[in-house]
């Protein structure tokens, strides 16, 4: 997902080597009018930047902070498209004029008289002349805000400084058939610069539409992305730049090249690592969160679940009323025959009676245990007509007392599933519960719950659990699982259903619902077979 953060400050980048290149160009025009070579040429034997280079420079500039907003202004519109146009013509006349299909240098002479400049040979050189072109289109179809169109011009913008890498090879190594594959004729280092930023400018002004998107989003992808891209971003300007600056008679231009190297290569293990370190970072507070969430999500489970024995509390007490009293019963029948001096033989059946109540109660007991403990999920083979009919029974009474029969279509042959089986008990036990309360105003008679289990053709396990209440209409149905959402009033908590989704997802399974008014519900949920 992106981050609106990462995206302004990319935007805002966007915006920052806009106005780099119009400054660049402001200070080579300066250079010009105060006689300040190093301003427009490193050394006299290197290309220099051209005045008709430096104004095309502004007006690329220019126009890149005006279209540069996603959404502009019909005004500002046709600004930044006239200004690219301009730049475009500047470019095409450049090449038109070097190769001589325009007679002279009509546009450099004239724009240095009218800058009161005098440049001998003003004219644009071929290189900067086509990059000018085809920088100023990537800027006319950036303004289309189309996204192919926009995509083609991050591309181009992409393959431009990806081509300016070789320039920049080119006078760090002082090799110039680099920068100068035209005779005299060649790229300045300036407007190499001035080039490469208007090309980070353009991908980055719609950085989240183009492939370089990763680099806002709030990712592990995202931050090697923008560490990685911002070495790359720097190393031509370290390579071009540093050799020339600081070659002096007592570091050769070789000595200081090798010099840089190793720096940079340093500097890029300890970038690495440090890349290294924040990401083993960032993926042990992930770990951490998660362990949080699932530790919440028990706790939540563990407070739903009690939520549902005392809403259930009256049902149970009557389940387990029920064996305790036929105890009671038959110790008395036992008493009574041991007083009227009967035989030892005629105690067996009640006393068998007592201790098959007796293991009914413990099971009761230990189903109750089991289902409000706390503790940790951990998954197992369960056979799946089992686990439904140990969740039914600490329901039973309660469905019994409302005269729903609860009708099991298991089908034969199913293999175990593998789940917690105290998570999904839970979920079939909140589904019957809401299928008890959805019934309450249906006639006795027409009351019914069915459950089915069978393997779909997906060849997962398939749970169905069907009643015939109400039903819902299309908006319970849309927010039924959403947190707090309940039918009960303040009788509720809202958090069941909620739950109940967040388990099966868990389990790598889905919950949905399928219901019409006046027709009753079905609550669906599928549990991977394997």
């Amino acid at each position: 997902m992106v981050n609106a953060d990462y995206l302004s400050r990319l935007h805002i980048l966007s915006k920052l080597a806009a106005l780099v290149v119009i400054g660049a160009g402001w200070l080579v025009l300066c250079g010009w009018w105060l006689d300040i070579p190093v301003l427009y040429r490193i050394s006299p034997q290197l290309p220099q930047v051209e005045p008709t280079s430096a104004v095309a420079f502004m007006l690329t500039g220019l126009a890149l902070l005006v279209l540069q907003p996603v959404s502009v202004s019909v005004t500002q519109l046709y600004v930044g498209r006239g200004l690219a146009v301009l730049g475009c013509v500047l470019g095409c006349v450049g090449l038109a004029e070097y190769f001589g299909w325009v007679h002279g240098d009509l546009i450099g002479t004239r724009l240095a008289q009218w800058l009161s400049i005098e440049v001998p040979g003003s004219n644009m050189s071929p290189h900067p002349a086509l990059i000018f072109t085809l920088t100023n289109i990537a800027l006319l179809l950036l303004s289309s805000n189309r996204a192919l169109l926009v995509q083609i011009a991050q591309v181009s913008a992409l393959l431009g400084g990806m081509a300016l890498v070789s320039v920049f090879l080119g006078y760090a190594y002082q090799e110039d058939v680099f920068f100068r594959l035209f005779g005299e004729a060649g790229m300045a280092l300036h407007s190499a610069t001035a080039f490469a930023i208007l090309g980070w400018g353009i991908v980055l002004a719609r950085v989240e539409g183009s492939m370089l998107r990763v680099m806002a989003q709030d990712t592990a992808g995202g931050v090697v992305a923008r560490r990685v891209i911002s070495l790359i971003a720097l190393f031509p300007f370290l390579l071009g730049w540093l050799p020339l600056v600081l070659a002096t008679e007592a570091f050769t231009h070789k000595e200081v090249e090798s010099v840089l190297a190793t720096v940079l290569l340093l500097g890029s293990v300890v970038a690495v690592v440090r890349l290294a370190y924040r990401l083993d970072h960032q993926e042990t507070q992930y770990r951490q969160a998660q362990e949080a969430a699932r530790q919440h999500q028990s706790d939540l489970a563990h407070v739903a679940r009690l939520n549902t024995m005392g809403e259930m509390a009256s049902g149970l007490a009557h389940e387990l009323n029920q064996p305790l009293a036929a105890i009671a019963n038959y110790a008395a029948a036992c008493q009574r025959l041991s007083q009227n001096g009967d035989s030892p033989e005629r105690l067996a059946e009640p006393l068998a009676s007592i201790q098959q109540q007796a293991l009914r109660a413990s099971q009761i007991i230990r189903r109750l245990r089991s289902f409000v403990r706390k503790q940790h999920p951990q998954k197992v083979q369960a056979p799946l007509d089992t686990l439904i009919r140990d969740a039914l029974v600490l329901i039973k009474h309660q469905a019994d007392r409302m005269q729903v029969p609860i009708l099991l279509d298991v089908r034969k042959g199913l293999p175990p599933a593998s789940v917690d089986t105290i998570q999904i008990e839970q979920v079939i036990l909140n589904i019957v519960q809401n299928a008890l309360d959805a019934m309450k105003t249906t006639p006795s008679h027409q009351r019914q719950i069915l459950i089915r289990a069978f393997m779909n053709p997906e060849h997962y396990f398939q749970i169905e659990i069907r009643d015939t209440g109400a039903g819902m209409d299309a908006s319970l149905q849309a927010t039924v699982f959403d947190a707090f959402v309940t039918t009960k009033g303040d009788g509720g908590m809202g958090i069941g259903l909620a739950l109940c989704r967040s388990i099966i997802e868990a389990h790598g399974g889905q919950l949905w619902v399928e219901s019409m008014q006046g027709q009753g519900t079905t609550f669906l949920f599928t549990l991977p077979a394997r």
